[in-house]
């Protein structure tokens, strides 16, 4: 089994401000023992050879991903090209799946609030989703995850549980094991017939405040940087 984190932010995001970089990341995850790992960055590919060798380095895969959106709304595109940048429309993303067979997409937290989740788009191209995000965000008495969960079971699609990580804390939050030999094709293979276990368990009120704070914390002083 390989412990899987598909949906990570780093610097150079050009929607949040993330405060390390690819190399420290892969570093906290070579500690929590993590074999495989995409960097997923709103709208931009930041997949590089260099971070790539380094991951390969210390014994993780690095495969290409992206948040990117469609009418606002977040998917998850793990084993990707730059082309993906140019999908603006549902249509636009049947194109690239005809076109990338190998690609994996996911549904980014589909049914939290918020104008950036799919709800009703997710079932209406259900056809285009290879799996469904299980979020590490909620708690023993609050949980948006479970539409998701209901869907998934509905249409045989995985649960992908995921820490979208922003802060180094939530790395180890949330993560998937995945039945598979230790190569791109073997991986999304594996996950497209479900042959994947989600790992998460419910969180704090009072973690999921810290985690906010730190990311605004973080924001704040970036702004104030520039402002020097």
């Amino acid at each position: 089994m390989l412990k899987c984190q598909f949906h990570i932010h780093v610097s150079g995001d050009p929607e949040h401000h993330v405060p390390y970089d690819s190399k420290k990341l892969i570093n906290e995850a070579k500690k929590l023992g993590y074999d495989v790992l995409a960097f997923t960055c709103h709208r931009k590919v930041v997949f590089n050879l260099h971070d790539q060798k380094y991951a390969k380095k210390k014994g993780i895969l690095l495969i290409s991903g992206i948040e990117f959106e469609i009418n606002r709304k977040h998917i998850l595109g793990i084993n990707i090209d730059k082309d993906i940048e140019n999908v603006k429309s549902f249509e636009d993303l049947k194109e690239y799946r005809n076109s990338h067979p190998d690609c994996l997409i996911i549904a980014a937290h589909p049914y939290f609030p918020g104008k950036g989740c799919l709800k009703n788009d997710l079932v209406k191209n259900i056809d285009l989703f290879d799996g469904i995000e299980h979020s590490f965000c909620y708690t023993k008495t609050k949980n948006y995850n479970k539409p998701a969960i209901e869907i998934a079971k509905k249409f045989n699609k995985p649960l992908i549980a995921t820490a979208d990580c922003h802060i180094l804390e939530q790395l180890n939050l949330s993560y998937s094991l995945v039945d598979a030999k230790k190569d791109i094709k073997s991986i999304i293979n594996a996950i497209k017939k479900n042959k994947i276990t989600p790992v998460n368990s419910p969180i704090s009120y009072f973690k999921i405040f810290k985690l906010i704070s730190l990311m605004l914390l973080s924001t704040i002083k970036k702004d104030r940087k520039r402002g020097n």
